[in-house]
């Protein structure tokens, strides 16, 4: 089920699905450290007096997850007929601490008073799996605590209209034990059950919930759950607010220590904080959108805010959070590309968020491999990811890479310099980044060619000489040459600026067709020969001319361009372009002359930005801009973008959201109002000389 809302603050991100219900939980890293498990449901359920007890995945609830405009708040709505309840739910990561808060403001829609108990089930598997923990009821702090060496998760809550209260006598004893001068909450949590799920037939606490009450189970160990409940009083008149929150930390003082802040902050201020602080942080970079709609400029605003919230405070970009992958091939996308990093570095530096990616740079320097190269994938700490990249393949050894990874960091991060002018971070990278990896890129080449020894493509499936990762490596030495004549680096420049040169010679002579009238996908070369041609239109061709090795307007681009958009335009209802005819990955349907592939948002995205980049007029812009729409229209309610669409329903398929493909989105919609201001300036330009 795709993620429809994502909260988190750079070191917790918590993802819920269309039922409100938690799914993924990253602690302390954004995308490690999943603390649950693929298909594991942390389930919120609500017990009416009379009216019985029902769950929020239940078919009788109408729910309407959404954000608050322009912030990392959401604002979700739910309605149950049956149990004659209304409740906004507002969830929100605290900005600084590593609190989750989840609110619900509740009012009867019929007519009626009644007593209403919230149940909240916690199914932690804490450092991923489920074993050697521990939950126990905390009666000081009337919290249930889960905790596992050292990671520490502290359930609380409160009501503004509670049915009773029965913690007197604990606050009293808190007081007289520990002379304790902190605020207390002698209200809260009600109930509470704590036991055994996944083991030996236990289906977990949550069962228990379901009569309205539960057993008070104080502590349990090993495979273990737990749920607690809120009752609070509900009328028509007036909104009920109810709040249960999770503190995470390293130890017991640091989660009850959170807890203390939330009882003395309050969780009103503590939600207008988060509020204010994204609202200023997406909007720091004061900017005009033309004449795109409201719909695409709040799509680029989530997007923007998406992408923070997939970004590590330590430096590593996540290519999506959503867990259900697993499904798939059992691993996830909970994972640092280089290459996608580079790419979303690439469009926040554009839109001005460039301290997000000056941390990208330096996790690039810490993951770097002593030869310069960078390998398939990284954990959000550093450490190496999967991969099914052989490091031994057809009796050889082999580096197991895509060099775009490599090459694309350079060219982003010279990109980057071109927009901060932060020379003496730049020297810091020369040292500890650039030197070895461009160095890497003039060494793996052919000699006879001076193309780039085979690895493996973009999309992870085949390896060969690809026209795509030539571009990438022509780009990332232009860039090193440039690092460097700015530095001051004249022959090292001189010798980077001569292999991009050479390796683009061999680009244009061995993987144009002059037949086809365009670039191939692929070569295969041996022993200085060329073994294998494949003529496959492929999207990722359209680096030629947006990494700027050919012009836009080069014959060739355009020729590349046209074919690509013929041979991969999916012609249902849905629309979109695939990434090349006969892809399979995730297809619903067997690849056919109207459905190439599943539809991708970035290829979509990167058609678009070469009908931006060719545009004379403001009519040349319409069909980038229908692109645009085309995006809007394939994004949750929400904003959460996919990595592709069902080519027959538009129904997401794969991750959601997808970082690169926001990344894109926000890159597409800067460059559409770039051109269009400097048409329109062009316009001006020419009426003012009359």
């Amino acid at each position: 089920m795709p993620r429809s809302i994502i909260l988190g603050n750079g070191s917790l991100l918590a993802t819920f699905d269309n039922n409100m219900q938690m799914r993924d939980l990253y602690y302390p890293y954004v995308g490690m450290e999943d603390h649950t498990a693929y298909g594991d449901v942390h389930r919120v359920g609500v017990w009416v007096e009379d009216l019985g007890f029902s769950w929020f995945e239940d078919d009788d609830w109408d729910i309407q997850p959404n954000y608050k405009p322009e912030t990392l708040v959401g604002h979700s709505l739910l309605r149950n007929e049956k149990l004659g309840l209304m409740i906004t739910a507002e969830d929100y990561v605290h900005p600084v601490y590593n609190i989750l808060m989840r609110e619900f403001k509740v009012v009867s829609i019929d007519g009626k008073k009644k007593e209403v108990r919230f149940y909240f089930h916690h199914d932690f598997h804490i450092y991923g799996d489920k074993q050697k923990d521990t939950a126990f009821y905390e009666p000081y702090t009337n919290t249930v605590i889960h905790y596992r060496l050292k990671r520490y998760f502290l359930v609380g809550g409160q009501t503004s209209d509670p049915i009773a209260c029965r913690r007197e006598e604990s606050v009293k004893a808190y007081k007289s034990v520990l002379h304790s001068k902190k605020k207390i909450q002698s209200c809260g949590i009600n109930e509470y059950s704590i036991g055994k799920s996944e083991y030996q037939g236990y289906v977990g606490t949550w069962k228990d919930a379901e009569d309205g009450k539960l057993a008070g189970t104080t502590i349990d160990q090993g495979s273990v759950d737990s749920t607690v409940s809120i009752h609070c009083a509900v009328s028509p008149e007036k909104e009920t607010e109810l709040h249960l929150w999770v503190c995470f930390g390293k130890n017991l003082e640091e989660v009850v220590e959170l807890q203390q802040f939330i009882l003395e902050e309050t969780p009103e201020r503590m939600k207008r904080n988060c509020h204010n602080y994204w609202k200023s942080w997406v909007n720091k970079t004061h900017r005009t959108f033309g004449s795109l709609s409201p719909g695409i400029i709040d799509l680029y605003k989530r997007s923007l805010l998406l992408i923070r919230m997939h970004s590590d405070n330590n430096g590593g970009i996540m290519a999506a959070a959503d867990a259900d992958i697993m499904m798939f091939n059992k691993d996830t996308y909970t994972y640092v590309w280089p290459r996608d990093g580079a790419f979303v570095s690439l469009a926040l530096d554009k839109a001005g968020f460039m301290e997000v990616s000056r941390r990208f740079f330096e996790f690039c320097c810490r993951i770097q491999q002593p030869d310069g190269y960078m390998l398939h994938k990284y954990n959000p700490d550093g450490s190496y990811g999967s991969s099914w990249h052989p490091w031994f393949r057809d009796g050889e050894a082999q580096l197991p890479i895509q060099e775009d990874e490599t090459a694309l960091v350079l060219y982003a991060l010279w990109h980057h310099f071109e927009r901060e002018k932060d020379f003496e971070f730049l020297q810091k990278m020369y040292e500890e980044l650039v030197k070895k990896a461009a160095q890497f890129l003039c060494d793996f080449r052919e000699p006879e060619t001076g193309l780039p020894l085979q690895s493996y493509d973009p999309w992870e499936e085949h390896k060969g000489v690809f026209t795509y990762t030539t571009a990438c490596t022509i780009a990332g030495l232009h860039a090193a040459a440039r690092i460097c004549h700015i530095l001051g680096h004249y022959t090292h420049s001189e010798r980077y600026q001569t292999a991009a040169d050479e390796m683009k010679q061999a680009l244009l002579f061995h993987l144009y067709d002059e037949k086809l009238g365009r670039f191939l996908k692929k070569i295969k070369r041996k022993n200085g020969q060329t073994t294998e041609k494949d003529s496959t239109p492929d999207a990722s061709m359209a680096v030629i001319w947006k990494l700027d090795v050919l012009s836009p307007e080069d014959p060739r681009s355009i020729s590349t361009m046209q074919q690509l958009e013929e041979a991969l335009t999916v012609r249902t209802a849905v629309g979109g372009l695939a990434r090349y005819p006969g892809d399979v990955y995730h297809s619903v349907t067997e690849p056919r002359e109207d459905v190439p592939g599943n539809p991708w948002i970035i290829t979509t995205l990167w058609d678009a930005q070469w009908y931006i980049r060719r545009a004379q007029t403001i009519t040349d812009l319409e069909k980038a801009r229908a692109m645009l729409d085309w995006v809007v229209r394939s994004a949750s309610p929400a904003g959460v973008l996919a990595e592709q669409l069902n080519p027959l329903t538009g129904e997401p398929l794969s991750v959601a959201p997808l970082t690169w493909s926001h990344a894109t989105f926000v890159e597409t919609v800067l460059d559409f109002v770039e051109k269009e201001k400097e048409i329109l300036k062009g316009n001006y330009d020419v009426k003012d000389t009359r």
